[in-house]
């Protein structure tokens, strides 16, 4: 096949390119489509919203314990106590950070922050 014939062909099939690229797209959703299809049925999808659910859940309830932490651990020892809250208070705040960072790698607004 020489290279003028190539080109030939290649410009013909672009000039098909606009039912051949719908074609494509509907092809790809089908395919799409039956991959959600199976990971529905097998059991490995999962709702957005409830994912985030749980993991509101799960994460309050870490938050919660851990800052009563400081007062289990040290009891009537006002100096141990202090430096446990501020170790907590210095977790919490990695957290947030990082829990931040990864918002906007996602694209997601920053918070308000309340005074």
């Amino acid at each position: 096949m020489t290279a003028s014939r190539s080109i030939r062909d290649l410009r013909r099939e672009r000039q098909r390119s606009p039912r051949v690229e719908a074609d494509a797209a509907h092809t790809q959703a089908k395919a799409t489509l039956l991959q959600i299809k199976i990971a529905e049925k097998q059991r490995t999808l999962v709702e957005r919203d409830k994912a985030a659910a749980l993991l509101d859940q799960v994460a309050g309830i870490v938050l919660t314990h851990l800052s009563g932490w400081p007062a289990r651990i040290a009891g009537h020892d006002l100096v141990l106590r202090r430096k446990a809250e501020g170790l907590v208070r210095e977790l919490r705040t990695e957290i947030a950070k990082a829990c931040e960072k990864q918002a906007e790698l996602c694209g997601e607004p920053p918070l308000e922050r309340q005074v």
